[in-house]
C-alpha cells in the first residue's frame, strides 16, 4: 500500500478548519470529512466494483469495454445485466486507512488546540490508540459517513463509526482488556458516529463514548480527561 501522509493531513485540516476558530459542529466535521476524504486520494482506494460478466465478454462487438464504476456495487450490471458485480476497493481495504486518519486528527486537536499532553499508545498496546499522561486511555473508533469520488458521485456509508456493530464490538472488548490490567485508569471511547443507544453511555470498563464533531461532546470529554490526569 502507498505510504500516506497522515500527519500532513491532519495538520493541513487542522490549519483550514480549527486553527484560530472557535469550535463548532460544522467545523468539527469538515476536518474530520477532510482527513477521511485525503487519506482515501492518498492511497486510491475509492469504492469501486467492476461487472466480471463484461470482462469476459470484452473482446466481443457488443461489450467492446469493461465495465468499471466508482460507487457501490449495483445487483446487476446496468450494461450486461449480469449478476456477476464484484466490489474493487473493500471495506477491509479502506478500514485501516480512514481509522488511521481518524486517529491522527484527534490527536492533532487535542495535542495543538487543548494543549493536552496526549501521545500515541507503544506498538505492543492493542486496546487503544492515545494515552495522556500515562494515566487516561482514548480508543479512536471513526470512519466517514460518505466519500465524494474522483467523478464527482458521492459513496454513501450505511454504518460509520460505532454505528457498525462490529466496531462497537471490537471497542467494547478493547475496554474489557485495559480495566483487568487497570482497574482505576478512566478508558474513553471517541467517536465520529455514536448512535442514540450510546450516547451518554457508561459502564464498569468504559467511562464514556464522545461524538467528537459535536462541539459541546469535544469540551466536554476535554473536561473529563484533564480532570483525570494527576495532578
Amino acid at each position: 500500500m502507498p505510504t500516506i501522509a497522515y500527519d500532513a493531513i491532519a495538520e493541513d485540516g487542522y490549519r483550514k478548519f480549527l486553527e484560530g476558530f472557535s469550535l463548532t459542529n460544522r467545523r468539527l466535521r469538515g476536518y474530520f470529512d477532510y482527513c477521511f476524504h485525503n487519506a482515501i486520494d492518498d492511497v486510491g482506494c475509492y469504492p469501486a466494483w467492476a461487472c466480471i460478466g463484461c470482462m469476459g465478454k470484452s473482446t466481443t462487438a457488443e461489450f467492446g469495454n469493461t465495465t468499471a464504476e466508482f460507487g457501490n456495487p449495483p445487483k446487476r450490471c446496468p450494461k450486461c445485466g449480469s449478476d456477476r458485480v464484484f466490489e474493487i476497493a473493500t471495506f477491509q481495504s479502506r478500514a485501516a486507512v480512514v481509522g488511521n486518519a481518524f486517529e491522527k486528527a484527534v490527536m492533532r486537536m487535542l495535542v495543538t488546540k487543548f494543549e493536552l499532553p496526549a501521545v500515541f499508545t507503544p506498538g505492543n498496546t492493542r486496546t487503544h490508540d492515545i494515552e495522556v499522561t500515562n494515566r487516561v486511555a482514548i480508543e479512536t473508533k471513526g470512519s466517514p459517513r460518505q466519500l465524494l469520488n474522483p467523478d464527482k458521485t458521492i459513496t454513501p456509508f450505511t454504518r460509520p463509526g460505532l454505528e457498525r456493530s462490529d466496531t462497537w464490538k471490537k471497542a467494547q472488548a478493547n475496554a474489557r482488556n485495559f480495566r483487568m490490567r487497570n482497574r482505576d485508569a478512566p478508558f474513553f471511547i471517541v467517536s465520529n458516529a455514536v448512535p442514540p443507544n450510546l450516547v451518554g453511555y457508561r459502564s464498569d470498563d468504559i467511562t464514556g463514548i464522545f461524538d467528537i464533531t459535536k462541539a459541546d461532546r469535544v469540551n466536554a470529554f476535554v473536561d473529563e480527561v484533564s480532570a483525570a490526569m494527576p495532578a
